[in-house]
């Protein structure tokens, strides 16, 4: 059996811890190595109180990255979650197929970008950190951005759209075993397509009459 490497990757406030960890279980990747940088940051706040925020932030990512090296030297199958705003993983996933690793990406995606903020304001009245709002809106865009690069490189990439208030997910493209991507639901999701390059000319993109019919179509899609 090959390795793993999963990375679990949106922008900020799609819900990706508590959507596409499940997710990845019920594929069947339940013993993975999990690493979290927001995770590790709550567990540093408890043994260094009075550092600063940004401090302990950068503490956990340099962990993070440190742990995620280990686990591709090792030959230890793992799963990373991380906004995808940046290149930092970029390396490591090439480092990673060089050892034999098999790249998953599981995306959830949000739209349009305002609903970053709106989301992460939503998490911190539940006790979730918080995000500012102009850079979650400034994430968005480069993490949507990166998507397209990662995307190419995955052996196994699902993407999802979570942009419904009635917070159902529902799949907008797969790809497994390097296949040719599946993508019923091009036109969903703006920021996807884009990332994607896909054609969404009146005759690829869905019909849809008005709001009703669209959110019908999104449920048709992806039944959680």
């Amino acid at each position: 059996m090959p390795n793993w490497m999963w990375i679990i990757a949106g922008p900020n406030g799609a819900g990706k811890s508590s959507f596409a960890g499940d997710f990845l279980i019920r594929l069947g990747y339940g013993n993975l190595k999990k690493l979290n940088a927001d995770e590790l940051t709550i567990e540093l706040r408890k043994e260094l109180p009075v550092l600063a925020q940004d401090e302990l932030n950068l503490q956990a990512a340099v962990k993070i990255d440190k742990e995620v090296e280990d686990c591709i030297k090792s030959g230890v199958s793992f799963v990373v979650e991380t906004v995808l705003s940046s290149l930092k993983y970029r390396d490591d996933v090439l480092t990673a197929k060089e050892h034999g690793f098999k790249i998953g990406l599981i995306y959830v995606s949000i739209y349009p970008a305002e609903l970053s903020p709106q989301r992460v304001s939503e998490r911190v009245t539940k006790g979730g950190h918080n995000v500012d709002a102009a850079k979650a809106i400034e994430r968005h865009q480069r993490s949507h951005d990166q998507l397209k690069w990662f995307a190419q490189q995955a052996d196994t990439l699902i993407l999802f759209d979570n942009s419904s208030e009635n917070g159902r997910p529902v799949m907008l493209a797969s790809r497994a075993n390097n296949e040719p991507l599946k993508y019923p639901g091009r036109g969903i999701n703006p920021a996807v397509d884009r990332a994607l390059d896909v054609s969404l000319s009146q005759e690829q993109r869905p019909n849809h009459q008005n709001e009703e019919q669209r959110d019908e179509f999104r449920l048709k899609r992806w039944h959680l």
